[in-house]
């Protein structure tokens, strides 16, 4: 079997999906027209509509010699039917375990403080926002994990963090000295950004719709930082070798339907 990785350059993790892949004794081809298997990046297309995301390669060039009975992994293709590696249930997890070190690495960066010891703030209770309570609470910080579900809140307690309900955020934030997004919608208006101090960090780990009007923080004075392409950036070995291990998940699921 065949592995065309795109992606490589433009992403750290890509090269390391295709070292991943070699180092499992597979074939990692650069000729479209003998690949047996297509691993895309997360983003196919950049927002030019031409170019495969993060390089100077175009997509349907590429694609265009792709034998017909190729699998093509990703998480989404404009012109083609994806295995989802994203979604792929391992996926989920070790993805968020990448993403919440890149954030918490972020944070250390730009907090005058130690996590430990620190008040934080974490607004979702998902895979991301789950595994950042923990290794922040494993590390001494003093963690209040943010949902909008009683379950959520419950999970926070049950892992020995605060729970609280996203409409008290408002009451918690002054404490606050590292506040975390990970809820891809508008969760923080202009009284909670008010709220926090001059000295707080606030790490955005939302991908697409963010949680506040950065703007608008920035007219406040909000220390704020973007986390982007964090496990790339930061953990980018890991989150290859993730990546790899989904598909091959993938692949051998589409074989034995």
């Amino acid at each position: 079997m065949k592995f065309l990785v795109l992606g490589i350059g433009g992403d750290a993790r890509y090269g390391y999906v295709a070292k991943a892949l070699a180092d499992d004794g597979y074939t990692v081809t650069k000729d479209p027209s003998e690949a047996d298997v297509v691993i895309l990046p997360f983003q196919a297309v950049a927002e030019d509509g031409i170019h495969v995301w993060g390089t100077d390669e175009v997509y349907a060039e590429i694609m265009a010699k792709v034998p017909a009975h190729a699998l093509v992994c990703g998480a989404n293709a404009p012109d083609r039917e994806v295995l989802n590696y994203l979604a792929e249930p391992g996926m989920k997890y070790f993805n968020g375990i990448c993403t919440a070190e890149g954030a918490l690495t972020l944070a250390m960066q730009h907090s005058k403080k130690t996590i430990w010891n620190s008040n934080c703030l974490v607004l979702g209770n998902g895979h991301i926002g789950n595994y950042l309570a923990q290794i922040l609470r494993g590390m001494g910080a003093k963690v209040t994990q943010a949902s909008r579900s009683v379950e959520g809140i419950s999970h926070a307690f049950a892992y020995g963090n605060q729970g609280i309900h996203l409409n008290e955020v408002k009451n918690v934030m002054a404490q606050q000295d590292i506040i975390f997004n990970s809820i891809p919608a508008m969760v923080l208006g202009e009284e909670e950004l008010k709220a926090i101090r001059e000295d707080a960090v606030l790490v955005e780990i939302a991908a697409g719709r963010k949680g506040f009007d950065q703007e608008l923080a920035k007219s406040l004075g909000v220390h704020f930082v973007q986390g982007v392409k964090l496990p790339g950036n930061f953990c980018p070995d890991t989150a290859g070798r993730a990546i790899a291990e989904a598909v091959l998940r993938l692949i051998a699921e589409a074989k034995a339907e």
